[in-house]
């Protein structure tokens, strides 16, 4: 990535949206995940420049002055993510419309069709005031087993019902209609908000195998949905399946209690999971039991009080996770849901069934992924859902609002019609012991949640409810069904028994302590290679140290280890940002010593020389609109005119004037739609991609608003845009030339009041990193966002960082003729950080030191709570010492931290250490860098 922090954003102080590219997609870390930024000194109205990591495609960045990395730990113990072998899930999206703009294959009616049911018919007689409003497709020729309805997030969607038949085979008669309504959004991970780019729909169906579909999307009332899309989901087969229709076999000769209970205990010698130990015995099985075979066998948790299929059982497939686990400090509370799928199904069908939620939920709802913290079958097998670790608190996006701090249990199939299972009430009961157990909550008590909104609260509430609670107690829903609702009262007291039989909340056995395995590793500070071809001419005028923030004082503390005081452990550090390469507060202190732009870049880049470039082209991701539409609308007057689309097919359209251009995709094609009183009517369908040009300056307004760098809801540039499809995904490519783009980001990355040379110099880092990206590899060369550089197109351009690019016009920094990409943060603290390579060594940095900034030096102090709250719920509850065990050897305290041990207790009072890396310490605790310690 390109920067930490930029200088701009001590002013606007926004959030950010990590964007990390990784192998084969695009996964984006929720700006919850991200640091935020602490409030800027009172003292100080400057604002503070980026930081630069142009060696990851991670983004390590928050926007604010004072924000930290943003790096994850929270993976540790978190198991696979997927099968090594998923299967292979084939999918054909059909594109619906509307009922007032449908796509082609779609027809439309002002009556709902004869015969066709509705989901709550009863409640359409009273509220259907104006005649329904009916969208039907019938589709056939692809196999598929569930159909995934969606459509475009509306927060004011009216009363919507969906049914749905199939054919199982060619000339086969239809099967009965399913009716499903349109449910709630959640959010991803516990934010309690709900992302813009989110689809809704009525959940998935499962249909079985089958060949036809007819679907029939009724609104009754209210506003309609709009883009409907019916995804056809064949889930394939993975080499697991075959374990799960062996555990059918029991059924036949077990009641399903037995049954149940096999599967938790045939295999007492099964691999335990995060470190928990196998109970070699259940105190409260039945006698007599059958064995019962699956393999791979599931994993023992909570003393043995229930085993759990891991991911990898049913065959999940991790390129359908898009966002990184999150956690709470512990469960709460256990949400009780049902899938609302078919109660049908067989053994053997069930890790299919859970691989078409995981599909429904991580890429047509855009979840990220599945939803449910675990799923149970109507055997009584437990299910490894949400990816990130059983024996942690992991936040799910099941119970909108309230998903932070809660367990999400999804009940296999709708108890709206049939009663839970003998063996899935167990099933629960067990799984709540386990979670509740853990954390030292009774299942048969009572708790204070504070969350929302959802679709009952308005907004956010704090609300007590039961430990173990049906999902309609915190949204407007039927689930788990009436039936599900019977079993809940049996499940607390049965839960609280497993409590006690299994000692759970007493004595954790084999407690989870050990480092997380999710944070980046510590860029390599091996020194460089090559010295400094060049040094400053102008000789650093030497600066006072600023005195630092006075501090809770740690009489026991050296610069490598403290004890932690109940009134927090003060820790001193200097520097912004990772301190590689180029440090923007040391290119304005050397600018002011009368440095040139070359100079400052050859005192900051050793070895890199200043060559030609020209001015290519560049492609810049729009962020805001991955997945969602825009609309052109008037650089200035009132209309849009001169724009020609031309399609992936060579197909070119001369766009008439109009007051704005709506583009979103439709399949592998592009809908462009003009106004019609107050909707968009499609006039053209061109096949992607689709490229619009012509006028000098497009204006575009997102359909999501932008909530990185400067943010907004529109961006004007001067070039071309493309859209086009990739990843199943609608993407939008701003081209311009190099300098063009510069214009959008330099002024975003340092003050356009400091000093030319300062700005210039800036310019020639922020061109070669962007020259360096240009790849043909893929669809994009930059994302708009902190991931690589800000561009916030014209909204960011200033005549003094213009009249810099100009002045470095086609120049960038190459070594041995090729482009570096150029590293670059806020402030170095006096002492830059090796990036691993000949042109950025670790290297004293006066310069830095002269500008005089107030993030030279620093002092922070941090709690205990904050400590302990490093390694996660499942670590250390108590710290009481602080040791920085590795350190890069050079500069003040030795060096920047690369190794961080805590040392404590675990809620037990046994004591335990855990190992972080120093940027897991910075990012955990909010700091300005890695370069700190724990004296002055």
């Amino acid at each position: 990535m390109a920067r930490h922090t930029t200088a701009r954003r001590w002013a606007v102080a926004l959030p950010a949206t990590v964007v990390a590219a990784v192998a084969g997609g695009i996964a984006l870390t929720p700006a919850s995940t991200v640091v935020q930024a602490t409030p800027a000194p009172a003292t100080s109205t400057q604002t503070i420049p980026t930081t630069t990591d142009a060696s990851s495609g991670a983004a390590q960045s928050a926007a604010g002055p004072d924000a930290a990395d943003s790096v994850d730990t929270g993976s540790a113990q978190a198991g696979s993510a997927g099968s090594s072998s998923p299967a292979k899930v084939s999918v054909r999206t059909l594109a619906l419309g509307s009922a007032t703009n449908p796509a082609d294959g779609a027809s439309t009616s002002n009556s709902q069709p004869a015969g066709v049911p509705l989901a709550f018919a009863a409640a359409a007689a009273t509220e259907g005031s104006a005649a329904p409003r009916v969208l039907r497709t019938v589709a056939a020729g692809t196999p598929f087993s569930a159909i995934g309805i969606s459509w475009q997030r509306d927060p004011s969607l009216g009363r919507v019902s969906v049914a749905v038949r199939t054919r199982p085979s060619a000339g086969a008669p239809w099967s009965s209609w399913t009716t499903a309504s349109n449910g709630e959004n959640d959010d991803r991970n516990g934010t309690n908000a709900i992302p813009a780019d989110l689809r809704e729909g009525p959940g998935l169906i499962w249909t079985g195998e089958a060949v036809a579909a007819e679907v029939v999307v009724t609104t009754v009332a209210g506003r309609q949905p709009v883009d409907v899309k019916v995804d056809l989901i064949n889930p394939g087969v993975a080499a697991t399946d075959a374990a799960a229709a062996d555990v059918s076999a029991a059924t036949a000769s077990a009641s399903p209690e037995a049954v149940a209970e096999a599967t938790q205990d045939a295999s007492p010698e099964a691999t335990a999971t995060d470190g928990e130990e196998v109970a070699s015995a259940d105190p409260l099985a039945p006698a007599a039991v059958p064995a019962a075979a699956a393999a791979p066998n599931p994993g023992s948790y909570g003393n043995g009080v229930v085993k759990i299929y891991g991911r990898a059982a049913w065959g999940a497939n991790a390129a359908y996770m898009k966002w990184a686990p999150k956690y709470a400090s512990k469960v709460n509370a256990v949400v009780v849901h049902h899938t609302a799928t078919s109660n049908n199904y067989t053994a053997a069908q069930v890790p299919a069934i859970i691989r078409s939620i995981y599909y429904y939920m991580a890429v047509t709802e855009k979840y990220g992924d599945m939803g449910y913290n675990v799923l149970i079958d109507r055997f009584g097998r437990v299910w490894e859902g949400r990816y990130g670790g059983l024996s942690r608190a992991v936040v799910a996006a099941h119970a909108g609002g309230f998903n932070s701090g809660t367990s999400g249990i999804g009940i296999i199939g709708d108890h709206t019609k049939v009663a839970v299972s003998a063996a899935a009430k167990e099933a629960v009961a067990r799984y709540s012991a386990f979670k509740l157990g853990a954390g030292k909550v009774s299942p048969v008590g009572t708790t204070r949640l504070t969350g929302g909104p959802s679709t009952k609260f308005k907004s956010k509430v704090t609300v007590s409810l039961p430990t173990v609670y049906p999902h309609q107690s915190t949204s407007s829903t039927a689930c788990p069904g009436k039936y599900g609702l019977a079993i809940m009262s049996w499940v607390r007291t049965r839960a609280k028994t497993l409590v006690a039989a299994y000692k759970l909340g007493s004595t954790p056995v084999n407690p989870v302590v050990t480092k997380p395995t999710a944070a980046p590793k510590p860029t390599t500070t091996t020194k460089p290679t090559t010295k400094p071809t060049t040094s400053p001419t102008a000789k650093p005028t030497t600066s006072p140290t600023a005195t630092p923030t006075p501090a809770v004082t740690t009489a026991t503390s050296t610069t490598n280890s403290a004890a932690v005081p109940a009134a927090g452990l003060s820790v001193y550090g200097a520097g912004f940002g990772h301190g590689r390469g180029l440090s923007q507060y040391g290119a304005k202190g050397a600018a002011t010593q009368g440095l040139s732009a070359t100079q400052i870049v050859n005192f900051y880049y050793p070895g890199a020389v200043v060559a030609a470039k020209g001015n290519p082209t560049i492609r810049v991701r729009l962020s805001a609109i991955d997945g969602g539409h825009f609309t052109f609308v008037p650089v200035s007057g009132t209309t849009v005119s001169g724009i020609v689309a031309t399609a992936g097919n060579g197909t070119a359209v001369t766009l008439p004037v109009r007051t704005g251009w709506h583009v979103a995709r439709s399949g592998s094609s592009y809908l462009i739609q003009e106004k019609v009183g107050t909707a968009w009517k499609t006039t053209h369908t061109l096949a992607a991609p689709v490229t619009f040009s012509g006028p000098a300056t497009l204006k575009v307004n997102y359909s999501a608003a932008k909530s990185d760098c400067r943010g907004g809801t529109s961006v004007t540039f001067a070039g071309s845009l493309t859209a086009l499809v990739a990843d199943n995904t609608a993407r939008y490519v701003a081209r311009m030339p190099i300098d063009t783009y510069l214009k959008g980001v330099v002024a975003s990355e340092m003050p356009s009041s400091w000093p030319a040379a300062a700005l210039q110099a800036q310019t020639l880092a922020a061109r070669s990193y962007a020259a360096a990206k240009i790849t043909p590899s893929r669809y994009y060369d930059v994302i708009d966002t902190q991931a690589n550089q800000c561009w916030d197109g014209a909204l960011s351009e200033t005549a003094a960082t213009n009249a810099a690019i100009t002045a470095t016009a086609g120049k960038v920094l190459t070594v041995g003729g090729t482009v570096i990409s150029t590293e670059f943060s806020s402030n170095s603290g006096g002492y830059t950080a090796s990036g691993g390579k000949s042109y950025l060594p670790a290297k004293v940095d006066p310069y830095s030191l002269a500008s005089g900034s107030s993030t030279n030096n620093w002092t922070t102090v941090v709690t205990p709570a904050q400590l302990a709250a490093i390694d996660g719920a499942a670590g250390l509850t108590k710290v009481t010492t602080v040791t920085v065990t590795k350190r890069t050897g050079v500069g003040r305290w030795g060096g920047r931290a690369e190794t961080v041990v805590l040392a404590g207790t675990l809620s037990t009072g046994k004591a335990a250490t855990v190992s972080v890396t120093g940027d897991a310490f910075r990012s955990k605790l909010g700091l300005r860098s890695t370069y700190l310690g724990f004296t002055k």
